[in-house]
């Protein structure tokens, strides 16, 4: 049985971005080249440079090039793209975008599927989206869905903003608000585990958990994304997005079926569990950080308190988590460089080595399932001898592996939404951490810089685990 071959017409807002490069335009290339597109599909960039339809085939090359390390690009892949230089603000020029997508339509008799996606600033949301509204390329007959980058909003007053300004123009279930780490497999294999292992799932929970930790540390510094990534900070950059959905996944209960609907269901139902922050519970539970060169970073104030590095302990308030900490942390300029969600076991009371068994999911760069567990080191002695089981590296080499772009683009172009998180959870997720920058705010100004570039992050860091009996696993 053949799979569905996709087609529709892809409008890029923010076409000839960073994003579009080195993303974007690789992930469309290794959907083309796996037969994921039907020949019925066009991909239109749009931004305010003067371009004609070859310039940007000639530039799409290039970049796939580059970031796919492809020696040749097939022609019958370029011809697809089409371009439009586009003033965001000035409706004329969407009259103009109109006839570029009857053009792209008609070349290729494409799908009457249209997704208009925004790699564009949010100051550009209310005009881009109304343009689109009053200009009539929506009322174009066929499906037409918004694609909105991370992060959506600043905080959930502005999210609510955002959100009702797309609502203006499209229906609730036509808007896709992207974050790239729930196209990730290896996030995904978190849940997959769990439902296809019963007996994993068995132990999924407090009696058997001490407690869980989720790491995203990184070896490399803020490089070029100083303006970006001053305004942000590690808790708006990673744990707001990135690092709640995960735990969503590792902490959620199972849904009956492994569908878009189920999963998004439990997914709220578990971050609606995770208190606010109480201005003690940030003093307590919240460590932030900033690497010795941060300062001196390209667009960094040089009086700049943005954090570059959190670990934050947060409770849940279910039954199966009651009393389980669970640890996240992530940062930049630090020893180590790993994706690694660890969930470590209860020990025997009379065990012999100190290191408690423990799951691991290795998401990035390694992949796979790890277990550590203990047994004798001979049959005269009682200590422990400590076994890695996995992961089991030869399973992976000859398994292609999507990237996240390639999940997530076919499953806006498709209206799915098993690898897209929804607007209630982007509440939730905005009022846990809005509880923390609430007590920032009104907590006196960090003494920063507090760690050493190389090193594994502020002292405070360990300390938020010593409390608890806890050590961070570190893999540097």
């Amino acid at each position: 049985m053949t799979k569905e071959q996709i087609g529709g017409v892809f409008v890029l807002f923010g076409g000839t971005g960073d994003l579009a490069e080195s993303e974007i335009f690789p992930a469309f290339h290794q959907l083309f080249e796996q037969g994921t597109f039907s020949e019925k599909f066009a991909l239109i960039g749009v931004s305010r440079k003067d371009m004609s339809n070859e310039e940007y085939r000639d530039y799409v090359k290039e970049q796939v090039k580059q970031e796919g390390d492809n020696e040749s690009i097939d022609e019958d892949f370029l011809k697809h793209f089409f371009y439009q230089s586009v003033d965001n603000t000035e409706l004329d020029d969407f009259d103009k975008l109109s006839e570029t997508i009857k053009e792209a339509t008609d070349a290729f008799d494409a799908e009457p599927a249209y997704v208009y996606y925004y790699s564009i600033p949010p100051s550009l949301y209310d005009e881009t989206t109304t343009n689109l509204k009053e200009s009539g390329i929506l009322d174009v007959e066929g499906s037409h869905r918004v694609g909105v980058e991370k992060p959506f909003g600043e905080s959930l007053e502005s999210a609510k903003e955002y959100y009702d300004i797309f609502k203006k123009a499209f229906d609730p279930e036509e808007i896709y608000l992207v974050d790239h780490f729930l196209g990730m497999q290896s996030i995904q294999n978190i849940l997959s585990t769990r439902y296809y292992n019963p007996f994993i799932e068995a132990v999924w929970n407090r009696e058997y958990i001490d407690h869980v930790q989720i790491s995203l540390p990184e070896d490399f510094s803020i490089g070029s994304r100083g303006a970006f990534y001053d305004e942000n900070g590690a808790l708006l950059d990673m744990f707001q997005n990135h690092m709640l959905q995960i735990l969503s996944f590792v902490a959620m209960d199972l849904p009956d079926e492994l569908d878009e609907k189920h999963i998004n269901e439990k997914k709220l139902e578990l971050l609606k569990t995770i208190p606010s922050f109480t201005k003690e519970d940030v003093k307590e539970k919240v460590v932030r950080g900033q690497y010795d060169a941060y300062r001196d970073e390209e667009d960094v104030p040089e009086d700049s308190h943005t954090d570059s590095y959190i670990a934050i302990e947060l409770g849940i308030d279910t039954d199966r988590w009651q009393g389980v900490p669970f640890y996240v942390r992530t940062g930049k300029s630090l020893a180590e460089n790993h994706f690694t969600v660890d969930l470590i076991f209860k020990g025997a009371s009379d065990a012999p080595t100190n290191e408690q068994s423990r799951l691991s999911f290795s998401i990035e760069p390694q992949l796979g399932l790890s277990f550590v567990v203990h047994q004798n080191s001979s049959f005269e002695s009682e200590n422990g001898l400590k076994t890695v089981l996995g992961p089991d590296k030869e399973a992976f080499e000859d398994v292609s592996i999507p990237e996240p772009y390639e999940v997530v683009l076919s499953d806006i172009l498709k209206g799915s939404k098993r690898h897209i998180g929804t607007y209630d959870q982007v509440k939730e997720q905005w009022r846990i951490t809005d509880s923390i920058k609430q007590a920032w705010d009104d907590l006196p100004k960090p003494s920063f810089p507090n760690y050493d570039t190389g090193d594994r992050g502020p002292k405070e860091a360990e300390d938020l685990l010593s409390k608890n009996n806890h050590e961070w696993i570190y893999r540097d």
